[in-house]
């Protein structure tokens, strides 16, 4: 009995309320509509604005565009003028000179000239294109009869500047300028120069045409005469002028918005105001569906509240359970938590903890709150793995736990310190705001490892690479500044270990350019992009080539040719040098016998062979088996080596065996590392290389011309022959020979070509003698 009253209290008190409500609704819908009409009679307007604006704007453009093309067209008689002058006004110059002028100036200038003319004393003598204008040949312009020609005249000798006459009708049907100045020779008339111009083109590569049929209408007139482009209708009415200034006198240029476009605004209003309007109408019909649902919807409500009162009696009695057992399930919680987020090892925070804490922290800086720095120190133990091969796996994670143990000991300012892995480490910083303060904290850790760590009785130093990263000039996300730190770290561990360095940007990129060309580098060989350059070595007293040196190019399909300083220390840094050197020697000494065979000059192949390949054992092998396979001689191949190759005793057999064969032994950059006169005695090398840069300074530096001297009677008494390399000048060349070195290598003579031109050097050698 009390629901069903309160029922019927809603119902009348629902109805009530719908009829204020839809009262209410025509109002707003009255109002509403006012406000439409208002917004829309303003888009009106600033649509018909907004095109006003539009034309006003392509007037100027338009007229600045026409004042730069005409300009430029009159800039060719500022040309003819500077001919005429620097010619000495034509003295000495022969009319073929003068005509070839005017048709180049014609042809290459890219302007709107029907012709250009040259009139000494007044006659017209000179004019390019002849053709159409035999007419004006030997024309006197002094007596020319018309009005315009005299009244022009006139004031060009009393100006002394450019004169222009037009525009005019022209016989062709066009719209013609010209433009003339007299020329005067110490103060005396000498003639007079002349452009005339097709006015019509003008006004085309001014793109006034195009305008004229999109937004705007465009005429162009002389002030105070009729439209001589356009319609006179366009300075009539509500039209925007410019004026535009010649060299002599001014034009007026009007413009008047497109009327088609006034037409499109009228009609984008008229739809406008229907679809607005019927919009309201759509409006006002949805609001009055809302009010009948919301009465409807209430009376529900009503009667499902008595439900959910009982309802909820029954839930309270149901969450008492629940929260009991929710007691016990954040207990397992926690212990689950433990495990999950700590390492079993060395007992502090591990990788999934650590990434954790640094999101939260990354967040924290993001919404600029009280955290003002972020840097993460990423870090391993050099030589960990030698570690655990010497002393087992056992001893190893004493290692680690032990160094754990240190850095817990000792008060840092660490905000968290985990296990990441292996021997990875990481620190979280997070008030340390500069580089200083960072490098105390990490000197501070590398000070507690100096002592050694005590395995089983057995003591051992460790050293520690560190790499550092920064929020958020390292990395705005977790991932990104872990990267970076790990970039930094190697970049510690190139640097020799046991130190630290901060990452940059630099970094990253030098890593990712480099697997990108390591990973190319890889397959270069498959894809036939290596190929070899041949360099002649010349005698200069003999005059002839005596050998060549075998230098590897390498052709990037899509870098193009990559330096080999660039590319052959990755070689060997990624342990590939050895099978492109194998076919370096294989290729250049079968390209060697092919010359061989083909009747060329029996010079000497030098090729260099990498400290990677010298530390081959199968070197000597795979020497002996290319010289079998390509038929090349031992006594044609000469193998370089650098000093620090050549320098180890344990060296001495290889370099033994390959004399066995005969093949000679050269020393390049001689000079550069550690010589040492007792290797010369003892290592059979046969010849030595002076390395280019004492070759620069030749003419400059006393000190490298004394050490030059002092190579080459070091090699004369130990019997050596002796080459220079990077010879680009003549003064290089005679001083070396002065001073006993007769064999020059370098750009002077030739540079490295490919087979072809060394083909073509061989059939066509030049007298390279000096005296």
């Amino acid at each position: 009995m009390t629901f069903f009253t309160m029922d019927k209290n809603v119902m009348r008190s629902g109805e009530t309320h719908m009829k204020k409500y839809i009262l209410v609704g025509v109002i707003l819908a009255s109002l509403l509509a006012c406000l439409i009409e208002s917004m829309i009679q303003n888009y009106e307007k600033s649509l018909k604005e907004s095109v006003y604006l539009s034309t006003r704007v392509q007037l100027s453009a338009k007229v600045l565009t026409l004042k730069s093309i005409i300009d430029r067209n009159f800039n060719f008689m500022s040309a003819l003028e500077a001919y005429v002058v620097t010619s000495n006004y034509l003295y000495n110059t022969s009319d073929s000179d003068v005509n070839d002028y005017l048709k180049t100036l014609y042809k290459g200038g890219g302007s709107a000239a029907f012709n250009y003319y040259i009139a000494p004393a007044g006659t017209v003598k000179f004019i390019y294109p002849v053709e159409g204008n035999e007419s004006f040949v030997n024309f006197d312009l002094l007596h020319d009869p018309r009005e315009m020609i005299k009244r022009q005249l006139e004031r060009a000798f009393q100006s002394k500047a450019i004169t222009v006459n037009g525009p005019f009708k022209l016989a062709q049907g066009n719209n013609g300028l010209v433009a003339r100045k007299a020329l005067y020779r110490d103060n005396t008339f000498w003639g007079f120069v002349s452009v005339g111009l097709d006015l019509d083109d003008i006004l085309n590569k001014s793109e006034m045409v195009q305008t004229n049929n999109h937004d705007s209408v465009l005429a162009v007139r002389i002030p105070g005469h009729p439209a001589f482009y356009g319609s006179d209708s366009v300075f009539q009415g509500k039209f925007f002028l410019n004026t535009l200034v010649l060299a002599e006198g001014e034009w007026e240029v009007a413009a008047q918005p497109n009327p088609d476009r006034i037409k499109e605004v009228h009609l984008q209003i008229l739809l406008m105001r229907l679809g607005s309007y019927l919009t309201l109408l759509l409006v006002f019909g949805f609001f009055t569906s809302i009010l009948y649902q919301r009465n409807k919807l209430k009376l529900k409500v009503a009667s499902r509240t008595q439900e959910l009162l009982l309802t909820n009696e029954y839930l309270i009695s149901v969450n008492k359970e629940l929260i009991s057992g929710e007691l016990e399930l954040r207990k397992s919680e926690q212990r689950f938590s433990y495990m999950a987020y700590t390492d079993a090892l060395t007992n502090i925070p591990n990788r999934v903890r650590f990434h954790s804490r640094l999101d939260e922290v990354l967040q924290q800086l993001r919404d600029e709150e009280a955290l003002q720095s972020a840097t993460v120190l990423y870090f391993d133990l050099d030589d960990f793995k030698l570690v655990n091969d010497t002393y087992g796996h056992y001893m190893g994670d004493l290692l680690l736990k032990e160094i754990a143990k240190r850095i817990q000991q000792v008060e840092l300012p660490i905000d968290l310190f985990a296990r990441l892995g292996g021997d990875e480490f990481a620190l979280l910083l997070i008030e340390q705001q500069g580089e200083e303060q960072i490098c105390r904290v990490v000197e501070n850790m590398l000070s507690l490892l100096k002592d050694p760590c005590d395995l089983g009785g057995q003591e051992y130093y460790v050293a520690l690479s560190i790499g550092i990263a920064r929020y958020p000039t390292g990395g705005k996300t977790v991932e990104e500044l872990f990267k970076s730190a790990d970039i930094a770290m190697y970049e510690a561990k190139k640097a020799g270990g046991s130190s630290y360095k901060f990452f940059n940007r630099r970094m990253e990129s030098d890593t990712i350019a480099k697997m990108e060309l390591v990973s190319h580098l890889r397959q270069a060989l498959e894809r036939k992009e290596l190929l070899l350059h041949y360099q002649p070595q010349v005698d200069c007293l003999k005059g002839q080539i005596i050998g060549v040196e075998a230098l590897l190019r390498w052709n990037h399909s899509t870098k193009g040719y990559i330096s080999p300083a660039t590319f052959i220390p990755l070689a060997e840094e990624m342990g590939i040098i050895i099978p492109i050197g194998d076919w370096v020697l294989q290729q250049a000494c079968n390209q060697m016998k092919i010359w061989h065979d083909a009747g060329l000059p029996r010079i000497k192949l030098a090729v260099n062979l990498s400290v990677k390949q010298f530390q081959d054992e199968q070197l000597v092998d795979k020497v002996r088996m290319i010289l079998q396979q390509t038929g090349l001689e031992a006594k044609y191949l000469e193998l370089e080596i650098t000093e620090n190759i050549g320098m180890k005793d344990e060296e001495l057999g290889i370099l033994r065996e390959l004399r066995q064969l005969g093949v000679s032994i050269s020393v390049d950059d001689f000079g550069m590392n550690y010589s040492s006169l007792s290797y010369l005695k003892r290592f059979p090398v046969t010849k030595i290389k002076l390395d280019q840069s004492f070759i620069r300074g030749i003419q400059t530096d006393e000190k490298d011309r004394a050490m030059i001297k002092t190579m080459i009677f070091l090699a004369q008494s130990f019997g050596l022959e002796v080459i220079a390399e990077g010879v680009e000048s003549l003064a290089e060349a005679e001083y070396l020979l002065e001073n006993g070195c007769s064999q020059i290598q370098g750009y002077y003579f030739y540079r490295p070509t490919e087979v072809d031109g060394l083909e073509e050097i061989f059939h066509n050698q030049s007298n390279l003698k000096l005296n």
